[in-house]
């Protein structure tokens, strides 16, 4: 809980341009704890004109069994070292249940210079270049927390309905799995709700989430907002779905913010894909399986790590495709 507090702290005393100065990009953070950790430096050039995105491996490049980590931090600040610790950690695990796999973060465009569709485009980009590299959908897992689960759900909105200026994107087959991580999918959530109750238990409070909105949907119009809103999008927006993605797991924490935001959203997404897992966490926070591992704490880990594992696990096990 110490470590919970301090990252609070942290994230409610400081603004956008204080972050990224003081952390730097996603490039160098991942350059920096692939040092610390004795891992190799593998950065592989996505082909897109439009932006600088790279992908990051933590550990070996594989295209056997992918998976594509879209990281978080509101569109405003770069992937942290303790998010590529867990899912090294993640990656660590599945390899002693003979699963060796690749694991991935893509780098995009955040704020100022990464408005929407910016991200959107650069994701498109890293799902087509992981694709054209050999892997096939049925062996890509995509995993995105806070902002990377909004984005993962936007890419699933791009296919259903084209964002015009945003290349296409057609799956030959579904992609294996999905997982969002407390995805942050109401960016003008209001003071109600969980995000009134749990403003003083969550490790992100409300205030900064709605300045996080602003920055994001300044700009946008109206009719643009459900790419970026998913919880509040029309019922039948998902429609289709289940073509696109074999399985989903959505997870929040009972003590977060947004666990009402993705509680909407859980439901709506549900009703159009019956291979959809939705859990609450008790006694959860935003993204609560990271701060073990921003603490360095492994001994009394987040009851939701193992399930994360599983979850994968199970993605990749020949006999469940």
């Amino acid at each position: 809980m110490l470590g919970d507090g301090a990252f609070r702290l942290l994230a409610s005393s400081m603004n956008a341009r204080q972050f990224q100065f003081y952390m730097g990009t996603t490039l160098q953070i991942y350059e920096k704890w692939a040092k610390k950790n004795d891992l190799p430096i593998v950065i592989e050039e996505i082909d897109n004109s439009n932006s600088e995105s790279k992908l990051l491996w933590f550990g070996p490049k594989r295209t056997d069994r992918v998976v594509l980590y879209f990281h978080g931090g509101g569109f405003v600040i770069p992937m942290q070292d303790f998010a590529a610790s867990f899912w090294n950690y993640v990656r660590l695990q599945l390899k002693l249940r003979d699963l060796d796999a690749g694991f991935a973060v893509f780098t995009y465009d955040i704020l100022p210079t990464g408005g929407f569709p910016n991200p959107l485009t650069q994701a498109v980009s890293a799902v087509k270049h992981v694709l054209a590299s050999g892997v096939l959908p049925k062996d890509l897992q995509i995993v995105g927390d806070s902002a990377g689960g909004n984005m993962a759900v936007q890419l699933l909105s791009h296919i259903l309905h084209p964002f015009d200026g945003v290349p296409l994107l057609s799956l030959p087959a579904p992609i294996r799995g999905i997982y969002l991580m407390s995805p942050w999918l109401s960016l003008s959530g209001g003071a109600s709700g969980s995000h009134l109750v749990n403003d003083t238990t969550d490790v992100i409070g409300s205030r900064t989430f709605a300045y996080c909105g602003r920055k994001v949907l300044a700009g946008v119009p109206e009719s643009s907002r459900a790419y970026l809103e998913a919880a509040k999008a029309p019922d039948g927006w998902f429609e289709g779905v289940e073509r696109l993605v074999d399985r989903v797991l959505i997870t929040a924490g009972a003590r977060e913010c947004l666990k009402d935001d993705i509680s909407a959203f859980a439901r709506k997404f549900g009703a159009h894909h019956p291979g959809t897992e939705f859990i609450v966490q008790e006694d959860g926070v935003h993204n609560d399986a990271y701060y073990d591992f921003l603490v360095r704490e492994r001994t009394n880990m987040s009851n939701l790590t193992p399930l994360i594992v599983e979850w994968l696990a199970q993605g990749m096990q020949k006999d469940n495709r």
